[in-house]
């Protein structure tokens, strides 16, 4: 077992932090004693700054403007700071703050964003959980099989394939004997979940809320090929003589063995597919365009389609990896993701112009989710029933 203390310093001299160190500390700082933390973190922090006073509110305050100063990071607003990560802790620890709806940690070139308020954390009379492995398998024969509802084990024999399932994924494993027959399965998540497949090649696939593949159980002709809707991320299986094509909308993209996200919601402006490994050649009507990792199409309503270079990445299939991951977003484009995750809808009262910037673990409530980015900007809300409700 690991010697907390020594473990808390260690972090807080690294100059960045993986996510499971961001989380272990900031499960610390919410689970620690008060006094035992300021008492460390003192001695540890107050000492590089040569500081004997006293630490109380207005203290805090101007420790955080010494930090600035110390750090060479422009202070941008009152209530927002510019934080080397190490740092961030200490602050928080010196105002005597808690992580919950308090603090939150964005990635962003080896910076974190600090939010921090003294009045008490706000309490939602209702609450809603994260979304979970829910989906629904749509076999060849038209039946439904609630995939949430059904234990760890064979679900199926469809075609030449059995289909397995195991804690929120779905296999499906050839037998081998005999000619496959020509079937077809639909896998479908509601809003509010999300799920993952082994495709019969062996090609893994994840969907996020509200989306759907519809696939064969087994991979017979001269393509791979698979439709799907919403938001999936693919990573393919190799296989030079046997492409594997996507069908969504107008579009398609052909590839041969690759990671890539394809969201294709039908209230976003786009659909978006952005390449992280190998290439993809991507096409709509007459025109292809072939990507190079980091690249990311973009096809809108009216079929025009341009490339972006340099895309981040990680903020992509940051759904994936069970995050919010909000840069610069506007209102409107968080709710929708909120909408989908946590299977709500929204009403505006409120016209809201701030844009925002958060990494929010998307396990979290959505009460949680919703303090902290009341945090971030100038905007206040309800929950009431399954509609987020967004206040004057």
């Amino acid at each position: 077992m690991k010697d907390d203390k020594k473990y808390l310093l260690e972090l807080l001299d690294k100059k960045e932090l993986s996510f499971s160190e961001k989380s272990w500390l900031l499960n610390y700082l919410e689970n620690t004693d008060q006094d035992v933390l300021m008492q460390l973190l003192e001695n540890e922090f107050t000492n590089g700054l040569n500081d004997s006073q006293p630490i109380n509110s207005e203290r805090s305050i101007e420790i955080l403007s010494e930090i600035h100063k110390k750090i060479g990071v422009p202070q941008t607003r009152s209530n927002v700071f510019q934080l080397w990560i190490k740092r961030v802790a200490v602050a928080a620890c010196l105002i005597g703050i808690t992580t919950t709806g308090i603090l939150y940690l964005i990635k962003k070139n080896a910076t974190t964003t600090f939010v921090a308020n003294h009045h008490k954390s706000k309490v939602f009379t209702n609450d809603i959980n994260a979304g979970g492995a829910k989906a629904t398998l749509i076999l060849a024969n038209g039946s439904k099989v609630i995939l949430d509802d059904v234990k760890n084990g064979t679900v199926s024999n469809q075609g030449n394939s059995k289909v397995i399932k195991t804690n929120g994924k779905l296999a499906y494993s050839a037998n081998n004997t005999g000619l496959a027959a020509s079937v077809y399965n639909t896998v479908t998540t509601p809003r509010g979940g999300h799920y993952q497949i082994v495709l019969p090649d062996g090609s893994q696939v994840w969907l996020n809320a509200a989306s759907s593949i519809r696939f064969p159980t087994a991979f017979t002709g001269k393509e791979r090929n698979v439709e799907i809707t919403g938001e999936v991320y693919f990573e393919v299986a190799k296989n030079k003589t046997l492409p594997f094509v996507v069908k969504v909308n107008s579009a398609e993209v052909k590839v041969f063995g690759t990671h890539f996200n394809i969201m294709a919601y039908n209230d976003e402006a786009a659909v978006k597919t952005t390449l992280l490994e190998g290439s993809v050649q991507f096409s709509n009507g007459l025109s292809s365009y072939m990507l190079k990792p980091g690249e990311q199409s973009e096809l809108n309503k009216s079929g025009q389609v341009k490339v972006i270079p340099d895309v981040d990445v990680d903020n992509v299939i940051a759904w994936k990896n069970n995050l919010f991951d909000f840069q610069n977003a506007d209102i409107e484009f968080i709710m929708r993701q909120l909408s989908r995750a946590y299977d709500v809808d929204v009403v505006y009262n409120k016209k809201v112009n701030d844009r925002f910037f958060a990494e929010i673990p998307s396990t979290a409530k959505l009460s949680e989710v919703l303090k902290m980015l009341e945090l971030t900007g100038k905007v206040s809300f309800d929950i009431q029933g399954r509609k987020i409700i967004i206040n004057p």
